[in-house]
């Protein structure tokens, strides 16, 4: 992968391998890691609803230390069959437009809660 640099030259930013991926299918690579943004998870609640139904909230807090506001995605994977629910917060007097992805201003620090309920 490589991105182009304020003098248009291209710069090398990182490489990933892919296995086969049929036509029109999407596919996630991964090129690096960012030192500048930091991102921390923390489990808030969690509860057993009952035979193999339980219910856990997380709280993501989304930091950038970059000279430009950056979007940011977060994924979470949902194990067994579930679904989940998200709330965004504000912090620092800001409220992303969408509490999964959305933008993070420079030196401005978002929060994302979810709650995600499954069966195994």
């Amino acid at each position: 992968m490589y991105k182009e640099d304020r003098d248009a030259n291209l710069q090398f930013i990182g490489e990933d391998r892919i296995d086969h991926t049929p036509k029109d299918e999407k596919f996630k690579i991964k090129i690096g890691e960012a030192f500048d943004v930091v991102g921390e998870r923390v489990q808030t609640d969690y509860k057993r609803l009952g035979d193999n139904l339980f219910e856990v909230a997380f709280e993501v807090s989304l930091r950038n230390h970059k000279k430009e506001e950056i979007r940011v995605l977060v994924e979470e994977p949902i194990p067994g069959t579930g679904r989940c629910s998200r709330t965004p917060t504000p912090s620092k007097s800001e409220r992303p437009p969408d509490p999964v992805r959305g933008p993070v201003g420079k030196d401005k620090e978002v929060k994302v809660r979810y709650r995600v309920r499954f069966k195994y």
